[in-house]
């Protein structure tokens, strides 16, 4: 950690333990009064008993706020430019004196942490998003919205990006200026796009994407703060791990309405299920294909009930009725073609037997006179008819994603019958063994399941407890029963509704060119009506067929009104590290223009043979901050098992490391990363993804030729062990 960074973080300690020590105090001084107001001798009129209560519930409201207020007090600082400091937080802190330590989110001192941008800065030189975990900074990154000013945040140190800003502004010439130029102005064109449909950022390593996307939903939840915050917020990043990342980055609002997810966290899975890995390139090549949709629909009819149906033969009243089995077969048909799901599609067809055999009862002989209430009698009599309950489970089961998709695993579904070829067949039936962990494709697979199957009915009434309650002469007593039976219906009715989906105001995805066309299927269902935000570079994309993510992306998009905004420099990455990703990048597409790298660091990549160990121990010892190392999948265990324990060290597979950045990053074995893509282009971008995540010094350790560096060797510093 740098002098600088050690003193910025010791300065922003004090500024939060002075804010917890206040919210402590008034946290205790809101209990106090609780307590006093609760404790008040009454003279015994309702309005003194009213008045009471008023007070002791709005004593009780503020204790409330204050203990949801402690973690995440202070996220934010601006600087102003005539030398004011203004702390931004959950909750608006003063001292008895009434000086200001920590300004309300909400309030109009506020606002330009969420609405100043580099082209408009609103008077704001620098601002500094501030991480904590409890009442301990872990974290800050500064922005400079004004680099001409930097000069003037005296005693104070810029961290961050905007070190970088405050660094090139003060460079002589016109070059540099244009550069800042530019960076401010592509960002801030697409942090301001108008909401009314989808907005697409694109744009090479180390452009700012991420950071576009994440601004960008601060400044939108702040400037429609009712709509946003009534239907919610999803930004949704490829692995936990990046979540994790991204989590730390945008600032707390005050309120639950943001809701950060991997792809594998978005459905609610059916209890046991857990995602725990993720495919290699040829399992999920199939797994998340669009051609598995109508895959999963055959298995659902496969699995949703026999083909021959078997006559239904009952008495009611004393009369005998019968239908035949073909009869029923015809109904089940007629009612299956609909666009019910499955699920649905039962309660129609129970529906639909209802009526035939009411109308086979009253066709039969000796059949007693239809009286007032009796059609309904004998409906909710056939729905709980012991008799009928087996046949209709044989007829047309109730059906669940967690029993369809064991089916998938443990081989009852003959894959190749639902619709694929013998070759995709093999590979999803040798990774959908019972012991399999569940992966983030499995969990889109769940996912397409509950929208295929719908929620399961809810369980019909008993009608001999209608009985019992009308029985009832106690009307005290039938509330209560009533009460109790209404929560049970309600209990019912939340666990049916268990695979419904929460759709929100608007979406935000990143790493947008790794969503498999399953997954865009699965946004899809949660953003009716909503707007995006989606980031990404085609040319990262690990998918094998990339013109098939896009069309499954465009499939989604194809209501919205659809902006397009590109990123074109490249101000994390240095130059030197840049130079050699474009020449993977030039075997990708030689077309393909590389983002303009703008700064230098003076230090080449390094190749070596040597020990990866002596290799992450220099990087560790050279820079200050992150070092990364990315190996090939089947290595990342056996890596982080031999590399010592070092809070400041990360060993992550190619996936993982999407959208992350280091301080230095050393690439392992970079002919294996090109090995497990599907094809060698699939391959190359995903190397060309894992040798842009230094952002200082880059090292890649392979004893093999590398031929898609070759350009680059000559002028490397090339070391041998």
């Amino acid at each position: 950690m740098s002098d600088g960074l050690a003193e910025e973080l010791a300065r922003e300690q004090e500024v939060v333990d002075r804010a917890h020590a206040r919210l402590e105090e008034l946290r205790a001084l809101a209990a106090r009064r609780e307590r006093d107001s609760l404790g008040e001798q009454l003279t015994g009129s309702p309005q003194s008993l009213y008045e009471r209560d008023v007070a002791a519930l709005a004593h009780a409201a503020r204790r409330s706020d204050l203990d949801l207020a402690g973690e995440g007090l202070v996220f934010g600082r601006l600087d102003l430019a005539g030398g004011e400091v203004h702390h931004v937080g959950r909750l608006g802190l003063r001292t008895d004196a009434q000086e200001p330590i920590v300004v309300d989110w909400r309030a109009p001192a506020a606002a330009a942490f969420y609405r100043a941008t580099a082209a408009d800065p609103k008077g704001v030189v620098r601002r500094r998003t501030i991480t904590t975990a409890g009442t301990r900074v872990r974290g800050l990154e500064d922005e400079l919205l004004d680099p001409d000013a930097a000069d003037g945040l005296v005693g104070t140190t810029v961290v961050g990006d905007g070190a970088f800003l405050a660094a090139v502004s003060r460079e002589r010439g016109p070059r540099m200026r244009d550069i800042v130029a530019t960076i401010q102005r592509e960002q801030d064109e697409a942090v301001r796009a108008p909401d009314d449909g989808a907005l697409v950022v694109t744009g090479g390593p180390g452009t700012g994407k991420t950071a576009v996307a994440l601004h960008r939903v601060a400044y939108l939840m702040y400037a429609k703060r009712e709509w946003y915050s009534r239907r919610g917020v999803l930004v949704v990043g490829p692995s936990p791990v990046f979540v994790d990342y991204i989590g730390a980055v945008l600032p707390a609002l005050g309120e639950t309405s943001v809701r950060l997810s991997s792809l594998g966290q978005l459905p609610s899975l059916p209890p046991g299920l857990r995602v725990t890995a993720d495919d290699p390139p040829a399992v999920a090549a199939v797994k998340g294909s669009a051609r598995l949709v109508p895959v999963l629909r055959r298995a659902v009819r496969q699995l949703g009930g026999r083909r021959h149906v078997d006559d239904l033969e009952l008495v009611r009243w004393g009369t005998p009725l019968a239908l035949s089995g073909a009869e029923l077969a015809r109904r089940r048909s007629q009612v299956g073609r609909g666009a019910r799901s499955h699920n649905a599609g039962r309660a129609a067809y129970v529906t639909a037997v209802v009526e035939m055999a009411w109308r086979a009862l009253q066709r039969a002989p000796g059949a007693p006179k239809e009286e007032p209430g009796d059609r309904e009698d004998f409906g909710r009599w056939l729905r709980t008819e012991p008799g009928f309950e087996r046949w209709l489970e044989r007829a047309w089961p109730v059906l669940l994603p967690a029993q369809v998709f064991a089916a998938l695993r443990d081989g009852r579904v003959d894959l190749a019958r639902a619709g694929l070829d013998a070759e995709e067949a093999a590979v999803l039936a040798a990774a959908w063994r019972p012991d399999a962990p569940l992966t983030a494709l499995d969990a889109a697979v769940l996912d397409e399941l509950a929208e295929l199957l719908g929620p399961p009915p809810e369980p019909e009434p008993d009608p001999d407890a209608f009985d019992e309650l009308a029985e009832l002469d106690d009307l005290a007593r039938m509330a209560e029963v009533t009460t109790f039976a209404d929560r049970t219906r309600r209990v019912q009715r939340s666990i049916a509704d268990e695979h419904d989906y929460r759709t929100y105001a608007h979406v935000v995805v990143d790493e947008a060119q790794d969503v498999a066309p399953l997954q865009w299927r699965m946004l899809a269902r949660r953003a009716r009506g909503a707007t995006w935000t989606i980031v990404g570079d085609w040319v990262q994309s690990a998918w094998p067929d990339v013109d098939e993510v896009r069309a499954a992306m465009a499939a989604t998009l194809q209501r919205s009104r659809v902006r397009e905004a590109v990123l074109t420099t490249n101000y994390r990455t240095g130059t030197e590290v840049a130079a050699l990703a474009a020449r993977v990048l030039h075997r990708i597409d030689p077309d393909a223009v590389a983002p303009s790298a703008v700064r230098s660091t003076g230090v080449e990549p390094l190749l070596t043979t040597g020990p990866l160990a002596d290799a992450v121990a220099d990087l560790l010892r050279e820079v200050s901050g992150t070092v990364g190392v990315v190996c090939p999948r089947a290595e990342v265990e056996a890596v982080r098992a031999a590399l010592p324990a070092d809070p400041r060290l990360q060993v992550l597979d190619t996936w993982q490391a999407k959208g992350l950045e280091f301080d230095g990053c050393a690439v392992l074995h970079p002919e294996q990363v090109v090995a497990e893509g599907r094809t060698e282009q699939a391959g190359l971008r995903t190397l060309y993804v894992a040798l842009t995540r230094a952002t200082q010094r880059l090292t890649v350790v392979s004893d093999a030729p590398l031929p898609w560096l070759a350009d680059d060797a000559a002028r490397a510093a090339a070391v041998t062990a």
